[in-house]
């Protein structure tokens, strides 16, 4: 069974880190400065020479510089406020899916049991010579099959059939669609969409997972299509 690495599509994570934490702590970090402050401020006019007395333009513009300090604290607790009121919209819309079958961008899919696996292919660059190859958990090459490499969707599958004989068991596998140059160099031809039934939502690190009936993790961020389950 040969070993081929799978090619990498180009992603970019794009984490978010909570602002409250940092907000209170720039905002109590300020309360604190500022209270030093006037401390100071009140010492010194209590002390000083009634004859040469202390120049205020300085007081005068560090209350200033406090006072703008304090406004851009105030504007990241409402845009905090805001993107929490937007985060809990978000979690009530991801809620909504339950029960529901989507359409995912994801390279695993399932094989059932005795069944043949389903998913499609959206091939986005065009090429005369395009396969979809089928890669298990430890990235080993198990079916490789040609397909039109022409742009559009496609309904596809595979029926579990493993080269050099045999079938492959039920579980995640994953499968990729490339496009192959007439020089022989590889590239992605396009994405893997899979679909399944919404069975539960997670809400782990700031992060919506949708858990699938056959057990597939995906995020709502890949959903494509969203639809009704058959009453069949």
């Amino acid at each position: 069974m040969p070993t081929v690495t799978p090619l990498s599509p180009t992603t970019a994570a794009d984490p978010s880190a909570p602002a409250t934490r940092t907000t209170s702590v720039a905002r109590n970090a300020l309360a604190d400065n500022l209270d030093t402050f006037l401390s100071l401020l009140t010492t010194q006019l209590q002390n000083q020479d009634p004859l040469e007395p202390l120049e205020t333009n300085q007081f005068v513009d560090q209350l200033t510089q406090f006072s703008e300090l304090e406004q851009g604290v105030e504007t990241n607790e409402t845009l905090s406020s805001i993107a929490s009121t937007l985060g809990a919209d978000d979690r009530q819309a991801d809620l909504n899916l339950l029960g529901t079958v989507v359409e995912a961008e994801s390279e695993i899919f399932t094989l059932p049991d005795g069944e043949n696996a389903s998913f499609a292919l959206e091939i986005t660059s065009p090429s005369e010579r395009a396969e979809v190859r089928i890669f298990d958990a430890g990235d080993n090459l198990l079916a490789t099959f040609e397909v039109d490499g022409s742009v559009g969707r496609v309904d596809a599958g595979w029926d579990g059939s493993i080269e050099g004989g045999g079938r492959a068991g039920p579980g995640l596998y994953r499968a990729q669609v490339v496009a192959i140059g007439e020089d022989g160099t590889e590239r992605l031809a396009g994405r893997t969409l899979t679909s399944g039934f919404v069975n539960e939502v997670r809400f782990e690190n700031c992060e919506t997972q949708l858990i699938l009936h056959d057990g597939l993790t995906i995020t709502s961020d890949e959903i494509r299509r969203v639809g009704l389950p058959s009453s069949s």
